[in-house]
């Protein structure tokens, strides 16, 4: 996939099931997903191969959504969706350009390893502030699986 690339790392006390039902599960996720200033007003997922999701957020700038597809559905090994913006506020426009994020998830000790990839970015600057947004959405998601903060 061209265009910009980000990747972050993580490791989690849990285990790779108990994470990747987090990454899963809706009621989960709109927990977690989002920059740690915004809120999901909702999250829709058919979490299947070939399933969609789609899901909205508040924030200081204003309302922001989300849609894409779900590629490959491994419990609890790998899981990779498309992912395109399609609302935002006047700063933020929507891009049109459709992403692919793969959260593969392994064993590591007594937790899991979880690594986070968004390919296929409009360019560098992009892939920063996305970096950013999914870091503290990763440390939204470390609280809810008990991690200290």
């Amino acid at each position: 996939m061209k265009g910009a690339k980000l990747q972050i790392v993580r490791r989690y006390r849990a285990s790779p099931d108990k994470v990747f039902a987090a990454c899963t599960d809706p009621s989960i996720m709109a927990r977690w997903f989002g920059p740690k200033d915004f809120r999901v007003t909702e999250l829709e997922a058919d979490m299947r191969a070939g399933g969609t999701f789609a899901f909205r957020m508040v924030g200081p700038p204003g309302e922001m959504a989300a849609e894409g597809t779900y590629e490959t559905v491994e419990p609890p090994a790998l899981l990779v969706h498309t992912w395109r913006w399609t609302k935002g506020p006047p700063e933020y426009p929507p891009d049109g350009v459709t992403s692919r994020i793969t959260y593969e998830f392994s064993a590591d000790g007594t937790g899991t390893r979880l690594t986070f990839t968004q390919e296929g970015l409009l360019d560098q600057e992009e892939a920063d502030s996305h970096k950013q947004g999914w870091s503290e959405a990763l440390d939204k998601l470390g609280a809810i699986l008990g991690e200290p903060q």
